[in-house]
């Protein structure tokens, strides 16, 4: 990613709608400032997809799982370059743990801002996060929340031409391995729990959040028909 202004660093985690008036308002401010270099940076920022904002927002939300899983990703390469199968299973594993926290957080996210996500929608955001944590600058970029676009779609391209390590051979290696996968297997099962309860949360604030703006429309009719019903008296008084 190009370098983008500290100043600039907040727009790509702002919601798409409110985007352009940030953009123009910054670039605006950035050159009274005298700043043009970071004013022309900022004015080159493209609009991001609803996507790539709920991807920023749920890395910048969880820094911890965001790292992860970028450290995940370089440990994956590794091992697999090391042909070390142990390794390997583990930072898939942790890799896909933090994926799938990542994902459900942004789709959290698009669901607060009123987009209901489609199919084709999901599998966008878990393509960008998982071809982001395959390219080595995107990967930082997703790591601070700093996504300007969705990558190529291409799997897992960036390990396409690293073999896979072997499978241990021997009686002690293979009873070892059902241990371990299943495991992993918990790991998930147990993750799966806690993005699912974090998700319901989730879903009963914007429930709340707005019924309550419904509540407040309504009052507000009311209120403007008792002012203009006082309003009417009062002149015809």
């Amino acid at each position: 990613m190009a370098s983008v202004p500290r100043d600039a660093e907040k727009l790509l985690a702002i919601a798409p709608e409110r985007f352009v008036a940030e953009r123009k308002a910054l670039t605006k401010k950035l050159r009274d400032e005298g700043r043009k270099e970071e004013a022309d940076a900022v004015a080159a920022l493209r609009k991001p997809s609803a996507v790539v904002f709920a991807a920023n927002r749920a890395a910048r939300d969880r820094p911890k799982a965001a790292r992860a899983a970028a450290d995940a990703a370089v440990a994956v390469r590794e091992a697999q370059v090391a042909g070390d199968a142990e390794a390997f299973g583990k930072a898939v594993a942790d890799l896909d743990d933090s994926l799938d926290m990542l994902a459900q957080v942004a789709l959290a996210h698009l669901a607060k801002e009123g987009t209901a996500p489609t199919d084709a929608m999901r599998r966008r955001l878990r393509d960008l996060l998982r071809n982001a944590t395959a390219d080595d600058d995107a990967r930082e970029d997703l790591a601070r929340g700093m996504l300007t676009g969705e990558l190529e779609v291409t799997g897992f391209a960036a390990y396409a031409g690293v073999a896979a390590p072997q499978k241990p051979k021997g009686r002690a290696s293979a009873s070892k391995a059902p241990t371990r996968a299943a495991q992993a297997k918990e790991r998930r099962r147990e993750r799966v729990k806690e993005l699912r309860a974090e998700l319901a949360d989730a879903e009963r604030e914007l429930r709340e959040a707005t019924a309550a703006a419904r509540a407040a429309e309504r009052n507000l009719k009311r209120a403007e028909k008792a002012v203009a019903a006082l309003r009417q008296k009062l002149d015809d008084s």
